[in-house]
């Protein structure tokens, strides 16, 4: 009975250690080397327009990607070791979204208007607009 429940917990270690090795990497994915921020215009990782390396800094993402981000973020991978404030741009100043967290990843962050950062700023390590 003893090497049956041996076994068994075996097989089961082994079964769960092979979904934690399977499970993604923020680093893995949507091809964003590690240590970096990564924004990209579409869903679904299709185009990278933003890499940053920085800390503490603010990235006026209308300066990017094709249209400026004007629909917003709408994909990202955040493989920092600080978080990524989020703002859109709202009349003379800026309007905070939401944060992206270390190593936090999302394939489709699109929304309705405001869309999550149009036109505006992304600001790493606790920089302010």
């Amino acid at each position: 009975m003893k090497r049956k429940l041996a076994s068994v917990a075996l097989v089961g270690g082994l079964a769960f250690a092979g979904m934690a090795a399977t499970a993604p990497t923020a680093s893995a994915v949507g091809g964003c080397p590690s240590g970096k921020l990564c924004l990209y215009e579409p869903v679904n990782y299709a185009r990278l327009d933003v890499t940053s390396t920085s800390t503490k800094a603010c990235i006026n993402l209308a300066g990017f990607g094709p249209t400026g981000f004007a629909y917003g973020i709408g994909s990202y991978v955040n493989n920092l070791s600080v978080k990524a404030a989020v703002y859109h741009a709202a009349g003379t100043g800026y309007v905070y979204d939401g944060t992206i967290s270390p190593g936090g990843f999302s394939s489709n962050s699109s929304s309705t208007s405001p869309y999550f950062g149009n036109y505006g700023l992304v600001c790493t390590g606790g920089a302010t607009p």
